[in-house]
């Protein structure tokens, strides 16, 4: 009886831990969801700046200014480390397209992760089920 206590609080550990990863991924996919929005909005915003020669422009805390550039071929992009990069419109999308397949891998590795996770839970439920029917013997 001793046993079969222990190893249902093992498994009650195991299964809080493994809730505690698939809330940490949850949050790792939020976060992701929120960059690919910003990197789609950034990409329509580039086109239309290029088709039509203005964009809004975020002034930050929700106010934006409608506005164009002077020249529309040299954009400053972030590449990493606040490393800026002069780029061209086109460039500026290339790149955007890039990140957004590497973006695009990590969420599918989560993605993974979750699945994993949740399939260990369904083997954990499984075995404290087959633990209780013992101990109710």
């Amino acid at each position: 009886m001793v046993d079969i206590d222990e190893q249902l609080k093992k498994l009650a550990m195991e299964a809080e831990w493994q809730q505690q990863q698939a809330r940490d991924i949850q949050g790792q996919l939020q976060n992701i969801q929120t960059i690919e929005i910003e990197m789609f909005r950034t990409s329509e915003a580039l086109k239309s700046l290029k088709e039509k020669g203005v964009s809004l422009f975020s002034l930050g805390s929700g106010v934006f200014a409608k506005g164009e550039l002077k020249d529309i071929n040299r954009l400053l992009v972030n590449v990493g480390s606040n490393i800026l990069v002069e780029k061209s419109i086109d460039e500026t999308i290339i790149f955007l397209d890039e990140r957004k397949k590497e973006i695009e891998e990590i969420r599918e590795n989560l993605m993974n992760e979750m699945r994993q996770i949740s399939a260990r839970l369904r083997e954990i439920d499984e075995a404290a089920k087959e633990y209780i029917t013992k101990r109710e013997q």
